[in-house]
């Protein structure tokens, strides 16, 4: 059995989570399975921006050509993965997080569905069973748990895969092995059709109208991006009332880490926005939620909501990291405004502005409508989120439709202009 271990500690100075890991593959060793580890801090990978140059112009490798190369030619050529990482601020690692998002290369962008959901074609033929392995924090609970086991469940069904074990570094290193090394694909499984955690002690804002807003953009594409320009109609709404001003601040600009860190611990209210990226919080975004560890319980912190937008139609993909960040309200102790769930962004930019005025004046609107109470309407929030779910009967229709060259005219163009077309279902990594 091929197993892949990645490590995701970010800190060389934890020597116990190492160690364990070491062990852990020492026993694997002993019983004749091979084991790859990859320390993932000590590897030259890149945040993926979202060009989807690896969809459209080297297909099936990210045009960065980073250490991400060898993550994804480890990953796919295993029986099993392990991703590995210590627990901050309720999920795994930064480190751990860009590296699963530069997996997205091992699938395909042509559609598929998927237990009656919309999700991606496989661009291999096998794909390994996963794991995740975890360090509790001193502020980690059973909620957290359950939250990422949650999202890697949904990480795992986009990769083609299974989320075969989730477990802590509690349990003895030989008692995971032996896990690890009996694990087999489930002839039945599912993800979970909603988040399962309940999240407790969520706070709503109930102060005084908002006068003052502080918006981080945490798209990689940064000012290029649909989430920009969501958050745009969302300000305007927001400052149609004289006496209300915002300013952005983009998390891609890693050189701006502490300036958006400062303007955190200054700021009255909050609005964070991002893209859905492998079905969770950009890795750029985690490592700045990261940066704010020391603001956990701090006295008047600012009231916090969130904008995740996903290519996916359905708001379902986006439910499970929505979970992840009414617990980061909590954690930070700051009252929540809400978040808002929109399907079907990744066209936002491309479409002309009339076809796009429905989403623009109900953004605008919700903008409006928070800075007279500081959270979010319902009523709007249900609107933008349609559809939540697609009816069971529609799965069978999107099936004949992905069979037709309309479904994946944009992909194919993309790919032409590029000279990639003929290349286009390419398996670099297949040994």
């Amino acid at each position: 059995m091929k197993i892949t271990i990645l490590n995701g500690n970010p800190d060389g100075g934890n020597t116990t989570f190492d160690t364990y890991l070491e062990r852990l593959a020492g026993t694997l060793a002993t019983t004749q399975h091979q084991t790859t580890a990859l320390t993932l801090r000590d590897m030259d990978i890149k945040y993926c921006t979202g060009c989807w140059s690896c969809w459209v112009k080297t297909p099936g490798e990210c045009i960065a050509r980073d250490d991400s190369v060898d993550a994804c030619r480890a990953v796919i050529n295993a029986d099993f993965v392990l991703l590995a990482s210590p627990v901050t601020m309720g999920f795994p690692s930064a480190v751990l997080k860009k590296t699963v998002e530069k997996f997205i290369p091992l699938i395909h962008p042509y559609g598929a569905v998927v237990q009656g959901e919309a999700h991606h074609m496989a661009r291999y033929d096998k794909y390994p069973l996963m794991g995740l392995l975890l360090e509790k924090h001193s502020d980690t609970d059973d909620a957290d748990m359950q939250i990422t086991a949650d999202i890697f469940s949904r990480t795992a069904l986009n990769f083609k895969t299974q989320l075969a074990l989730a477990e802590l570094t509690s349990t003895p290193a030989d008692v995971v092995a032996e896990t690890i090394a009996n694990a087999r694909p489930l002839p039945n499984w599912t993800t979970p059709l909603q988040p399962t955690a309940i999240v407790p002690d969520v706070r709503r804002y109930a102060g005084p109208p908002p006068t003052r807003l502080t918006v981080f953009n945490g798209s990689p594409r940064g000012k290029t991006g649909n989430t920009q320009i969501m958050l745009e109609q969302f300000a305007g709404g927001f400052e149609a009332n004289a006496g209300r001003s915002h300013e952005t601040y983009y998390l891609n600009r890693a050189s701006n880490a502490e300036r958006s860190r400062q303007a955190f611990a200054e700021a009255e209210h909050v609005l964070l926005g991002f893209p859905l990226y492998a079905d969770a919080m950009p890795g750029i975004v985690k490592a700045f939620i990261e940066t704010l560890e020391p603001f956990c319980g701090r006295e008047n912190n600012p009231s916090i909501g969130f904008l995740v937008q996903s290519g996916f139609p359905e708001a379902i993909h986006s439910r499970y990291v929505e979970r992840y960040l009414e617990k980061l309200s909590v954690r930070l102790g700051c009252p929540y405004s809400g978040t808002i769930v929109k399907g079907n962004g990744e066209g936002v930019r491309y479409t002309p502005p009339e076809k796009n005025r429905a989403l623009f004046e109900t953004l605008h609107q919700l903008g409006a409508t928070y800075g007279q109470t500081g959270q979010f309407d319902p009523v709007l929030l249900g609107k933008l989120a349609k559809p939540e779910r697609f009816p069971k009967w529609m799965a069978p229709v999107f099936r004949v439709m992905l069979k037709t060259k309309i479904a994946n005219m944009m992909w194919d163009n993309s790919l032409k202009e590029n000279g990639a077309y003929e290349r286009r279902f390419a398996k670099p990594y297949a040994q």
